[in-house]
């Protein structure tokens, strides 16, 4: 039975008004794309200090946290990796709390990034003080009866935590279900218990949320961040490469744009970061002509033709690959990973 006309038409928007709706509601999935690499020139200033020659180069991913059917269609360009929303966000995590999450690590990796450059230019910066303390528990983590909300962390495994950093490189080093030492204060007592760890996202975890709390270090020069729209703490190492650079006046380098990826910790130590891949695809559409990654990631963008990667593990290993650049015009052999 054929009907009316304008019943048909009536069905055809209804149709369309529900496809349409479907099309832009959020869904359980998240996309990670290749995303811009920032020169740092525009971001970074050291007061009383020249930009070096170089172009030094923060990259990042561009990251949708609850993909639209839409925005999915993205999946097939380069690059382009789809997960599902739990392994980026935390659980109960809303965007909105993990963009606030993403801030302030990036106010971190700067502070530290800051500190650690002018400490390797041999300036006289103290130790600020600095700690990480327990924010919330996972319902599966085995944390759960040992540590508490406002528990601050010292060490674990033997190496003392000031910053988040410092507990995911030494997590890296070890399988889900294996068991870590941690250190911990409650009410001026300190504790030392045994923890296992859990999987979370493929990643090994004592399934706590943790809350960095810092002062700006007390820098002989001062260094100036300006807004930009990147949050996060991968850009540490670059962060800190382009400042030294300022600082030390060295040499030209025979290479003009230099990218980069990692987290950096108070004692240089780099870590390992999310989106190697995406970031290193940034970094070879800004044209940069060498990549410095976390060893820990090098064997996911090793063979990338276009541009020479470099795997580092702490800040000197970069400079290091610097100077030799500045001698030969080319970085030196990565590190056995």
């Amino acid at each position: 039975m054929r009907l009316p006309k304008r019943r048909r038409v009536a069905l055809y928007a209804a149709a369309a008004i529900l496809a349409a709706a479907v099309s832009f509601a959020p869904t359980s999935y998240a996309l990670m794309m290749p995303g811009s690499a920032v020169d740092l020139r525009d971001v970074v200033s050291v007061v009383g200090r020249a930009w070096p020659p170089q172009h030094f180069f923060l990259t990042d991913v561009t990251l949708q946290t609850r993909a639209t059917p839409i925005m999915l269609l993205a999946a097939v360009l380069p690059g382009t990796r789809v997960l599902h929303s739990d392994e980026v966000l935390s659980r109960d995590e809303t965007p909105p709390q993990f963009e606030g999450r993403m801030r302030h690590a990036m106010d971190e990796s700067q502070a530290i990034a800051a500190f650690v450059a002018e400490r390797a230019a041999h300036l006289p910066v103290p130790m600020p003080r600095a700690r990480v303390t327990v924010y919330s528990i996972l319902p599966d983590s085995h944390a759960r009866g040992v540590l508490q909300p406002g528990d601050v962390i010292r060490m674990v495994e033997g190496r003392a935590v000031r910053s988040t950093f410092d507990i995911a490189n030494v997590l890296f080093k070890h399988k889900p279900g294996s068991a870590v030492r941690v250190t911990y204060v409650r009410d001026r007592g300190a504790h030392v218990v045994s923890i296992s760890t859990i999987d979370i996202k493929g990643k090994t975890r004592l399934g706590v949320l943790l809350v960095p709390q810092f002062e700006r270090p007390k820098l002989p020069v001062a260094v100036r961040y300006r807004p930009f729209n990147v949050s996060g703490s991968s850009g540490g190492l670059m962060f800190a490469l382009a400042i030294y650079r300022t600082l030390r006046d060295a040499p030209p380098l025979p290479l003009e744009r230099i990218a980069g990826t990692g987290t950096i910790s108070y004692d240089g130590t780099v870590g390992p970061i999310e989106g190697a891949t995406q970031k290193l695809i940034a970094a070879r559409r800004a044209q940069a002509q060498l990549f410095f990654v976390p060893r820990e990631n090098y064997a996911e963008i090793a063979r990338t033709p276009g541009i020479t990667v470099v795997a580092v593990h702490t800040f000197d290993d970069a400079l290091r690959a610097m100077r030799v650049v500045g001698r030969t015009g080319h970085p030196m052999a990565p590190p056995h990973v």
